[in-house]
């Protein structure tokens, strides 16, 4: 089971890694293995033209890390649309997944880190998104990463999204190893935070859309990519 805890001392900043032992590999999805995020940007700037709206900067980075239909809340709210949340969430989703049956860049070194722990190590490997089953579903296929980690945990799969401890909490659960054993790997600060409060190791990897929001200083390293997050777990094997 998981050892889930909220409070400071879940927090490892970056340099108290002295004899880290972990047994598993916990991955984002959205703008860590995937560049999904400016596609998630082009359909809900599509959506919300529909009633000359459109999402500031501001807006987008409190969005970051996310689940849609949370993400859905808060832009009906703050736009005050003539619509529900659910409306919001599926007229933004039917644009979404339009877009990444036909592109889905991924970020540099993705398939090479999943495929080399998955085939080369020891270690196990999961995936906690806030996507949906059925958006994740879709890029997984399309990034023929459809067989790379033993346990995915969507955002369907929980009550609350990150970021709230759940989903890291629920990915450890499954693989019935203790969440002090795991490393999560992030690019965004509400995904940062939901894996320390679930009591994992986290190597942030911020990205051009998510590095200047604050944050980040709470993991356990910040790594520029994938490649050199490969390293750092190489190193402490």
């Amino acid at each position: 089971m998981s050892g889930s805890t909220s409070d400071s001392s879940a927090v490892r900043p970056g340099g108290h890694v002295q004899g880290i032992q972990f047994d598993a590999v916990v991955f984002d999805f959205d703008g860590l293995l995937a560049d999904s995020e400016p596609l998630q940007i082009r359909a809900w700037q599509e959506f919300l033209a529909r009633w000359n709206c459109q999402l500031s900067n501001e807006l987008i980075n409190e969005m970051f890390g996310l689940r849609v239909r949370d993400s859905a809340k808060v832009v009906q709210q703050r736009l005050d649309l003539p619509i529900t949340a659910d409306e919001v969430m599926h007229g933004r989703d039917e644009i979404f997944l339009e877009l990444v049956a036909t592109e889905l860049p991924m970020m540099k070194g993705s398939r090479e880190i999943v495929t080399w722990l998955r085939d080369e190590t020891r270690l196990r490997v999961a995936l906690a998104t806030s996507g949906h089953r059925r958006y994740i579903s879709a890029a997984l296929g399309v990034a023929n990463l459809e067989d790379a980690f033993e346990v995915i945990v969507t955002g369907d799969d929980v009550q609350n999204g990150k970021p709230h401890p759940e989903i890291y909490q629920a990915a450890a659960d499954k693989l019935n190893i203790d969440a002090s054993r795991c490393i999560a790997l992030e690019d965004a600060p509400h995904g940062i935070r939901s894996a320390i409060d679930a009591g994992m190791y986290c190597l942030a990897i911020p990205n051009e859309m998510t590095e200047s929001i604050p944050g980040h200083d709470v993991a356990t390293a910040i790594l520029p990519d994938l490649i050199a997050a490969r390293e750092w777990i190489a190193e402490r094997m």
